[in-house]
């Protein structure tokens, strides 16, 4: 993660190049709950340190990656579409984000992973991961820094295998291929910095 920092090849990059080290914080956070789950009675709890995770998974991601993509975008149409993209992650994480802090809330283990559970309105259920991945895709997608259709490919192959192979578990399963795609985020930080050099 700090390395992916260090190559960044102009001030504007750096939000980007430091994806890979805000998803290591993400990881250490749920490694900090398996430890308390692991004391909670029926290996369950609301605990603060479910929300960091939660702050991450629901409201960081949707909102930081376009935004990221934004900052060093040189194209004006496309700097647009990623701000709107950014606005639009930001809406959803703070919907998600307010049903995780003001509802009731936990994390538990469940077949081996971790499941979150968040108090999501019925009617918004079928949108919220529509909006979430379309966020995330489409500002990868759009975004003329090389390599990033590339990292949307990967992001959303994992999202489907994560969803298909591990239901229960998904934003912890989804979360743990971070591990790849902090590999393609500082492999797409390091070609920028070699055309830029």
């Amino acid at each position: 993660g700090i390395a992916s920092v260090r190559m960044a090849p102009t001030r504007a990059h750096a939000p980007f190049a430091a994806i890979p080290l805000l998803f290591s914080a993400q990881q250490a956070s749920e490694g900090a709950l398996w430890l308390v789950l692991e004391d909670a009675p029926w290996g369950k709890a609301s605990s603060p340190i479910a929300q960091v995770f939660l702050f991450f998974a629901l409201f960081l991601w949707p909102a930081y990656v376009p935004l990221s993509l934004a900052l060093p975008e040189p194209d004006r149409a496309r700097r647009r579409v990623l701000f709107a993209l950014a606005l639009t992650g930001a809406s959803l994480g703070a919907y998600l984000m307010a049903c995780s802090l003001f509802r009731p809330s936990y994390a538990c283990i469940a077949y081996d992973n971790l499941y979150y559970a968040v108090a999501v309105d019925d009617a918004l259920k079928p949108l919220a991961p529509f909006v979430y991945v379309t966020s995330i895709g489409l500002a990868l997608v759009v975004s003329s820094l090389r390599g990033t259709t590339l990292l949307a490919g990967v992001a959303l192959a994992s999202f489907a295998a994560a969803g298909v192979l591990f239901r229960v578990g998904f934003a912890s399963v989804w979360c743990f291929f971070a591990a790849t795609l902090s590999g393609v985020v500082a492999g797409i930080v390091w070609v920028s910095r070699a055309r830029s050099a």
